[in-house]
């Protein structure tokens, strides 16, 4: 007889279990999927903003946005591809344009962060657990704000290149270029406290080829006296010998630099757009020069080390110490790395230097500027370039203009700058001759012009004065004040003693020498410089 045993139940304990368990894998795989899906949903919106929505059912939404990334991209693509530079720079200024970018890149950043947001949705955030879900609205919050920086930091620039354009340029008529070449005038101007008047402390045209871009700089002295007026002016009827007094007066009032002023306070001989003191001394270089001005560019010279700062500081290598105050302190000899501050010491300390040397100076500061502003400069700077520019520069080049000498510029920039400094001997500022002053520009613009085996800088003291006995005094140079007079290249009893003194005095005291110097070959004309 076999006897057999009944099978036992089931424990409901434990089947209880192993379905608890089986479900909670379920889902945990299900949290997992749907954590999976959420991600994925937010890396394509990242990647292709519009994707997210076409794989969730949600198509029409989908590939209105995807055509229109596919677009921008294809067009920004095309745009970087075809159009030059130099082309690209000069949509860069203007004002309508600008306006355009900045509507497009903030409208850009939006659409894609709603994007985000909606793919963030059809992720069914509500059927994550806690730690997913917090999970998701960090990633979110942070691709959001990745997505949308590069187009709000885009919009900013827009913003602060449109307002830069619309307050430092006006609207105006173009200037045709006169036998090929478009002559701008950069001055560097003064008008401090106590200061009469604005007086250009630096005076340089610049003329650039049209169709090659090449540049040639002339440099005038702020000294200069008898300057002519352009031909068929009023001012050239008031003054058919030259700006100057008839022995009446200070003669520093009828220097070069002193035109700004007469002009401002004569209105009625300058007429123009750009005003009395512009137009008074676009027409003194143009007649002195004998080559037309067809726009100017004045920076003052109290801000000008803003400019500097914002673009990081230049590279200037000093030739000789060079005191930058009254406390002995002075920039060493060698390459020197110069904030603003101490660049605009560079260009305008007079101790123990000549008023020509500072020419070649600031010059050198001008070309350094240009020479080290790179793209990759500017761009990382260009919020505080653009805001310190707005106060600093002031000119009358019309916006109309911009984007043309934009692309002019970019063709200079990679050029050796040519240039002609009238200084002792090549002229007496006290009596110059204009006719030699004219061939020399005709031959520095026409190309016949030798250039100067270097230039270097000149150096701040020359090495005739160097080798003159302590007891005996060196010889006086044409044109430069001598000992018993006053001096523009000695300190001025009234400029402050103290440290944070950031510039020195410039108002002109001079009297300029009678003297006459044989007018010998031209001096300092090269391209090269003392900036590295």
């Amino acid at each position: 007889m076999c006897m057999t045993t009944a099978a036992r139940p089931p424990d409901p304990r434990r089947v209880r279990a192993r379905r608890e368990a089986i479900a909670a894998l379920k889902a945990q795989r299900a949290e997992a999927a749907r954590f999976r899906r959420s991600v994925t949903l937010m890396a394509m919106s990242v990647v292709a903003p519009g994707s997210a929505q076409l794989v969730a059912g949600h198509k029409k939404t989908g590939k209105i946005a995807l055509g229109i990334y596919g677009g921008l991209l294809g067009v920004t693509a095309l745009v970087l591809w075809l159009v030059p530079l130099q082309d690209l720079a000069g949509l860069a200024v203007r004002p309508w344009l600008l306006t355009a970018f900045k509507l497009l890149a903030f409208g850009v950043a939006a659409a894609w962060v709603v994007l985000l947001l909606d793919a963030w949705r059809l992720g069914h955030p509500p059927g994550l657990n806690q730690k997913h879900r917090l999970i998701m609205i960090g990633a979110t919050l942070a691709l959001a704000a990745m997505v949308s920086t590069p187009f709000v930091v885009a919009a900013r620039y827009a913003t602060a290149a449109h307002d830069a354009v619309v307050e430092m340029f006006p609207s105006g008529e173009v200037a045709a270029a006169s036998d090929g070449r478009l002559n701008i005038l950069l001055l560097g101007v003064d008008a401090g406290d106590g200061r009469v008047g604005v007086r250009p402390d630096s005076i340089n045209l610049v003329s650039i080829d049209v169709r090659t871009g090449e540049p040639a700089m002339i440099s005038l002295p702020r000294n200069l006296e008898n300057a002519r007026f352009a031909d068929g002016t009023p001012a050239d009827d008031e003054f058919p010998r030259g700006f100057s007094g008839d022995g009446e007066g200070d003669a520093s009032d009828y220097m070069l630099n002193a035109t700004w002023t007469f002009g401002e306070e004569n209105p009625e001989l300058f007429e123009g757009p750009s005003g009395p003191g512009p137009t008074a001394v676009k027409q003194a270089v143009e007649g002195t020069l004998g080559v037309p001005v067809h726009y100017y560019v004045a920076v003052d010279l109290q801000g000008f080390r803003d400019i500097i700062d914002a673009i990081g500081g230049i590279t200037i290598r000093v030739n000789e110490e060079l005191p930058i105050g009254e406390k002995g302190r002075v920039l060493e000899p060698g390459l020197q790395e110069l904030d603003g501050y101490h660049a605009l010491w560079y260009a305008r300390s007079r101790e123990s230097s000549s008023d020509y040397a500072r020419m070649a100076r600031q010059r050198c500061v001008l070309g350094a500027l240009v020479d080290q502003a790179d793209p990759q400069t500017v761009l990382s700077n260009f919020v505080d370039l653009a805001d310190a520019s707005k106060s600093v520069i002031t000119t009358d080049i019309p916006q109309q203009d911009l984007a043309n000498l934009v692309g002019l510029a970019m063709k200079a920039k990679d050029q050796d700058i040519t240039s002609l400094q009238f200084v002792p001997p090549l002229i007496v500022p006290a009596d110059p001759d204009i006719g030699l002053i004219h061939d020399e520009v005709d031959a520095l613009l026409d190309g016949d012009a030798k250039p100067a085996p270097s230039e270097s800088a000149p150096s701040e003291s020359s090495a005739e004065s160097e080798e003159q006995p302590a007891d005996e005094p060196a010889e006086q140079p044409a044109g430069e004040p001598s000992e018993d007079r006053p001096s523009e290249d000695r300190p001025s009893e009234d400029r402050p003693s103290d440290e944070s003194s950031e510039e020195p005095d410039d108002e002109p005291r001079d009297e300029p020498s009678q003297d006459e110097d044989d007018p010998a070959d031209p001096v300092e004309m090269s391209s090269a410089c003392s900036y590295e």
